[in-house]
């Protein structure tokens, strides 16, 4: 007998747990790939890392890091830091599918 996610609502977030991962597994990989471009650049290599990094979060907490570096940073910065992470999931995601 076929059962919807809406029977069991756990299996949804399992599902989504599962999507993370893969997503989060995809930018470590990438970072991987990656590494040897930013030899001898190493701030571009720790932006890179950041940006990796907010990626890798849920949208909750991705958006908290982004309003903090807002604070602390500046508007501009968090602006380039959220673009280029989203251009880093966006790129994860299109990988996994």
């Amino acid at each position: 007998m076929f059962q919807t996610l809406a029977a069991h609502p756990n299996a949804v977030i399992v599902r989504d747990a599962e999507i993370d991962a893969a997503i989060v597994a995809a930018i470590d990989a990438a970072m991987l790939r990656r590494r040897d471009e930013y030899s001898g650049q190493p701030m571009a290599w720790k932006m890179f890392c950041e940006a990796s990094h907010v990626a890798t979060l849920n949208d909750v907490v991705r958006s908290a890091f982004i309003e903090r570096v807002a604070n602390e940073r500046g508007a501009d910065i968090a602006l380039r830091l959220k673009v280029k992470a989203e251009s880093i999931r966006a790129e994860a995601i299109a990988r996994l599918m």
